[in-house]
């Protein structure tokens, strides 16, 4: 039971990330975005690609092969230890990416264009859940 919560938590958080991936990363990475938008979008997703990745090629996969073993749970966390500091640095970035919306309402106004009426800024919290 614990097990398929969290390989089901693990795929909401996926989802979640997905549209961001599809919402703002690529819009950002269109060939008709704005110079000024592009300058700043590695500043702006840090290591999100990344951290997706990590997510859903790794530690979903974990879950799911591991959910009949539910006990060799702990010991896969610790062997992917050193994978989780791609949130270390994702945190690390995000007051600057906050900042770089705060201060330059053109980067704002470009990424709140949104299919579902939240900002970016709400958005790229998702990988802290």
């Amino acid at each position: 039971m614990i097990v398929r919560e969290l390989i089901e938590t693990e795929e909401d958080l996926i989802r979640d990330m997905q549209f961001v991936q599809r919402t703002y990363i690529r819009q950002s990475e269109s060939s008709i975005t704005p110079k000024e938008i592009k300058a700043v979008k590695d500043d702006i997703f840090g290591c999100f690609k990344e951290l997706l990745s990590f997510h859903n090629d790794v530690l979903l996969k974990n879950f799911q092969k591991l959910s009949k073993e539910p006990a060799t749970i702990g010991t896969m966390f610790l062997k992917l230890e050193d994978d989780f500091d791609k949130h270390t640095t994702y945190c690390k970035n995000l007051p600057k990416a906050l900042a770089i919306l705060d201060e330059n309402s053109d980067v704002s106004e470009f990424f709140n264009v949104s299919y579902q009426k939240k900002s970016y800024e709400c958005h790229c919290i998702i990988p802290l859940y």
